[in-house]
């Protein structure tokens, strides 16, 4: 149960961010205007958030400018619950290979995963990880 503040314990994150839910990334634009936009995540094992993004996407040239970024997870009813991560992204291009499936078959099933990261082609993915070990977190304390 989350305090009287509506923070969540740490035990209640974690099965929050189990759930599948859509997280919302926001870069710095060129213009100095935040670009948002929804995308997929997994969770890395030191608590990292990992993002999949193809190499021409605008969130990708936004960070390599100034990688500054936030991440807000929440869904889309009640109890309304977020998780806010804040901090540098680190860009990783090598080694990424399993990523995309492994969000694929996350978000979508394991067949319908692996269908649709075959219909993408061969665009190049790009992994966005972002480590903030102390995220704002909020619980509805309605129930």
């Amino acid at each position: 149960m989350s305090d009287t503040s509506g923070k969540m314990s740490p035990g209640e994150l974690k099965a929050f961010l189990e759930v599948r839910h859509l997280a919302i990334i926001t870069t710095n634009g060129a213009d100095g205007v935040p670009h948002s936009t929804p995308v997929w995540y997994l969770v890395e094992e030191d608590g990292a958030l990992s993002i999949i993004v193809l190499e021409n996407a605008i969130k990708l040239r936004n960070i390599e400018r100034d990688p500054l970024i936030s991440v807000t997870i929440a869904p889309e009813s009640r109890p309304y619950v977020y998780a806010r991560y804040r901090g540098t992204a680190e860009v990783l291009r090598a080694g990424v290979h399993g990523y995309p499936l492994a969000m694929a078959q996350r978000y979508m099933g394991d067949d319908p995963g692996r269908k649709w990261l075959e219909e993408q082609g061969q665009d190049p993915f790009v992994v966005i990880r972002l480590l903030d070990p102390s995220p704002d977190t909020w619980s509805d304390p309605s129930p």
